[in-house]
């Protein structure tokens, strides 16, 4: 595949018009309809409808544009790599991380690196484990902090904290003055959960399917913060990472319900390409991690 051609097409798609594309690129109009013609004819598929207004992708058309954004992103990444290489002191830090990790933990961390790294350029996406390690297989982030299990990718995932998952109600559910629950007092009852590929997700529906509980009541919610405020204000019962809630459980707005074999236990993980180089940026940053004042444990 021609890559001048691919260029000329995502700039087309983008841009909305042929117009717009050679502007863009510099290139003449009428040498952009021929090469994005040339292009077409090559490949063997229709790519554009031709409006009276712009141009419209056919499916054809979305489905190559997906691929070009990714290929022409690790592009740009690797030239940025290309330039950091000589130093941890300045560049740019691309990290993605799924919600509990990018909200409860990693923004002190990246404050003390801030700190002893003033020129490095930071950037962090929240996501849920499939958005972190897509982003990482893509190379758009260079580091990958993820709370879940990974399936089916060629990724280097290490631990590097442990987390644990408990179930809370607000202090007035009827389940909450309860001395002890067993698990089946908890089918039918209203949950809040994350959505479709999250990792904690994940983890508290194959345990709570484990032990037999009906999951007939769900309520999905985009954000742990958004979770807990509903659990706080009777919305239902939540599993929530204990580090994002220690001052609603000490103010008694929660109350963890005492269910016998349903707290959960999840490493906290690392995610990084199998073979790819490390920019120094990203290198320092988990030098940070490994050190006693930064509060967590990794097992290299």
């Amino acid at each position: 595949m021609n890559l001048h051609h691919l260029e000329i097409f995502y700039t087309v798609a983008e841009s909305g018009s042929i117009t717009a594309c050679a502007e863009r690129l510099h290139i003449s109009q009428p040498a952009i309809s021929r090469q994005l013609k040339e292009f077409e004819q090559r490949i063997g598929v229709v790519l554009f409808e031709r409006l009276p207004r712009g141009m419209r992708l056919t499916q054809a058309g979305e489905v190559l544009r997906e691929y070009a954004a990714r290929l022409f992103e690790i592009a740009r990444a690797a030239e940025v790599s290309v330039r950091e290489l000589a130093d941890a002191r300045q560049g740019h830090l691309a990290i993605g991380a799924s919600n509990t990790v990018g909200t409860y933990i990693l923004p002190s961390l990246l404050a003390r690196f801030r700190r002893t790294h003033p020129a490095v350029r930071i950037s962090m996406f929240v996501g849920n484990t499939e958005q972190v390690a897509q982003g990482v297989a893509d190379l758009r982030f260079m580091l990958g902090f993820i709370e879940g299990p990974l399936h089916g990718r060629d990724l280097r995932v290490h631990r590097f904290l442990d987390d644990e998952i408990v179930p809370v109600a607000s202090a007035d559910h009827p389940l909450s003055g309860r001395r002890r629950l067993l698990p089946p007092d908890l089918s039918d009852q209203p949950l809040l959960m994350r959505e479709p590929g999250s990792g904690t997700r994940e983890l508290v529906e194959r345990r709570l399917q484990r032990h037999g509980i009906r999951l007939s009541n769900i309520v999905e919610l985009g954000s742990t913060e958004a979770i807990k405020k509903a659990a706080v204000h009777g919305g239902g019962i939540a599993w929530l990472p204990r580090v994002c809630m220690h001052w609603e459980l000490a103010a008694g707005e929660l109350v963890r319900l005492p269910v016998k074999s349903l707290d959960i236990r999840r490493p906290l993980s690392i995610v990084r390409r199998p073979d790819g180089h490390t920019a120094p940026p990203a290198e320092a940053f988990l030098g940070l991690l490994e050190m006693p004042s930064g509060a967590v444990d990794s097992d290299g």
